[in-house]
């Protein structure tokens, strides 16, 4: 848990973290976290951001590698550039509903992005992928979605499933979309299976034969 003597704040705007990292919770009367703020910063693993920060500057958190896991308040407008660049180890990030736009955000980073508020087209192309497979799991809890939201993102994953065959095999709400749509073609089945292979993802490669002795046998 980190102090507020690990922090720089000038004027409601964090200008830098120094602390051990960890679990970090960010100081309530912070309103901006500023450009490179916890760049390079290793040791965070988790960050809680406070109700009050209406925007998270430009490659504010590139190169955390380890950080897991990012709540980001109602309130926040704006992300901006690479913000979460090179932040490998994010596995899921729900942005809130004050934010209408995503521009480079995660760049290889490669999350599971939750925002069904948002349409694909308003993505960057490098984020889209993970916008994907945030949609594919409120799709697959038969979240309320927006009709026209929703039939973008099908229509992206309709266009792109080739490209989105090895997420599918890691992330099994996008997998399970692609065979409720379906979506995968007879042709596909031995593409899919082969990254089930390279992934070890057993699971993975009984479902696509269970799909394949449905829907081809």
């Amino acid at each position: 848990m980190s102090g507020t003597e690990d922090f720089t704040i000038e004027n409601g705007v964090l200008t830098k973290y120094t602390g051990p990292g960890g679990d970090v919770v960010i100081p309530a009367g912070v309103t901006e976290i500023g450009v490179f703020a916890f760049y390079g910063c290793e040791g965070p693993t988790s960050v809680t951001i406070p109700a009050g920060v209406t925007k998270i500057g430009g490659s504010a958190f590139r190169g955390c590698t380890g950080l897991t896991s990012v709540t980001i308040p109602e309130g926040v407008m704006e992300i901006g550039v690479g913000a979460f660049e090179n932040c490998p180890g994010l596995t899921s990030v729900t942005i809130p509903e004050s934010i209408t736009e995503m521009n480079y955000v995660f760049t290889d980073s490669s999350p599971m992005i939750v925002a069904p508020h948002i349409p694909i087209s308003s993505f960057h192309a490098k984020d889209k992928p993970g916008a994907a497979c945030g949609f594919a799991r409120l799709y697959m809890e038969k979240a309320e979605l927006d009709a026209e939201i929703k039939a973008g993102y099908l229509k992206y994953i309709k266009g792109q499933k080739k490209k989105l065959y090895p997420l599918a095999i890691e992330h099994e709400d996008l997998l399970q979309l692609m065979f409720a749509e379906k979506i995968i073609p007879k042709k596909d089945i031995d593409l899919l299976m082969d990254e089930a292979g390279k992934q070890r993802n057993y699971a993975a490669k009984a479902a696509v034969m269970q799909y394949n002795h449905a829907n081809f046998q």
